[in-house]
């Protein structure tokens, strides 16, 4: 047997005749494909919606307990100098509640870049709804693949 043959199960099949699904075509009409990207664009807002009501979360509990303070042992003297008013103290976002923050903003950005790639798909496909579309896989995913 040859390299170009490939073995399924019983039988042999040659890897000339194996079809190569990347070359694979799907047609849709641009209203189906404008139903899909209106799926799409649903589910951002939802995780917009998500990520702004966790980024309000944190930044409460940020405010309410979430800040360190550390303030210079020469502050507490009776007289401290100047320089040492300058230097004295440093106000700071707990580290965990700080990445939590970061993580929101990153979610919400991402979400948001998203929902208006959909948006401006659903508005496009919207204008000629008859209009026949072939997709590759990757096209397939972006407007039909789980979220």
């Amino acid at each position: 047997m040859s390299h170009s043959d490939v073995t399924m199960g019983s039988i042999n099949h040659n890897a000339e005749n194996v079809m190569l699904r990347n070359e694979w075509k799907f047609a849709y009409t641009a209203a189906k494909l404008a139903e899909a990207a209106h799926t799409k664009l649903d589910h951002h807002d939802q995780r917009i919606a998500f990520w702004k009501a966790k980024k309000d979360e944190v930044m409460a509990l940020i405010r309410s307990e979430g800040l360190e303070i550390d303030e210079k042992i020469v502050l507490q003297y009776s007289s401290p100098k100047a320089r040492d008013w300058e230097r004295g103290a440093q106000v700071m976002v707990r580290n965990d509640l700080s990445t939590d923050l970061d993580e929101c903003v990153k979610k919400l950005a991402w979400h948001t870049d998203k929902r208006k790639d959909y948006d401006g798909w659903l508005q496009a496909l919207s204008a000629a709804p008859e209009e026949r579309h072939e997709l590759d896989i990757d096209d397939w995913l972006f407007f039909f693949g789980r979220v």
